[in-house]
């Protein structure tokens, strides 16, 4: 039980103090604080901006955290200069491709690791819970014993597939040594804390896509 609440108190405190300074980071290279303006406002502020901010806008706007609208103002803005969308999509600067990728890997993280989570809750259920509901046979525990096997593959395919995606994302936002960082830790804490490093991964790779560039 010490060790138990210990592990959690980790995982807490490391989540909590990502958090902080990513937000602290945000919130230094936002360019616009889009609280406190309208979108005639964004203009004004837009038109100001130099050419290479503008871009960094229009390239990077949800790690920012801004709208379809103030990316579609600095599109405008960029046009009116002399900056095509043709010629950014050409130098690669219309779309973030690597945001895009590893947008696309952590909704399929998030997928698998939600369905791996739901199974391995239904294992502990059929582990801990059913057991004492049930009155003990031979037939319930034949059956009992076939259906854990079940959610034991189960969950073992999904968990794998979503550290698949956990890899092949860190190896995208070229931080892949991080995916094995989360191999070593679940085969450290074991099955047990899997709810802990579900929420705690899932938190982790969201933060990191904020600072993809």
């Amino acid at each position: 039980m010490y060790w138990s609440t210990l592990f959690v108190i980790i995982f807490a405190f490391i989540c909590k103090g990502n958090s902080y300074n990513l937000e602290t980071i945000l919130k230094q290279n936002r360019l616009i604080d889009t609280s406190k303006m309208n979108l005639t406002e964004y203009r004004k502020r837009l038109q100001n901006f130099e050419d290479d901010k503008l871009i960094d806008v229009v390239k990077n706007y949800r790690q920012y955290g801004y709208s379809d609208e103030i990316r579609g103002e600095a599109i405008a803005i960029l046009d009116e200069r002399g900056i095509s969308q043709e010629k950014l999509q050409m130098k690669g600067d219309f779309e973030n491709k690597t945001y895009n990728e590893a947008q696309e890997l952590y909704d399929s993280f998030g997928s698998n690791s939600k369905i791996a989570f739901i199974l391995y809750t239904l294992l502990l259920l059929s582990m801990f819970v059913v057991p004492f509901l049930v009155p003990n046979s031979e037939t319930f525990s034949f059956a009992n014993t076939i259906v854990n096997g079940i959610l034991v593959v189960s969950y073992s395919i999904f968990l794998i597939r979503s550290f698949l995606n956990q890899s092949k994302f860190h190896k995208t936002i070229n931080r892949g040594n991080q995916a094995e960082d989360a191999i070593y830790v679940y085969m450290f804490l074991g099955m047990s804390f899997y709810i802990f490093m579900y929420f705690y991964f899932r938190k982790q790779m969201n933060e990191k896509m904020k600072y993809i560039q």
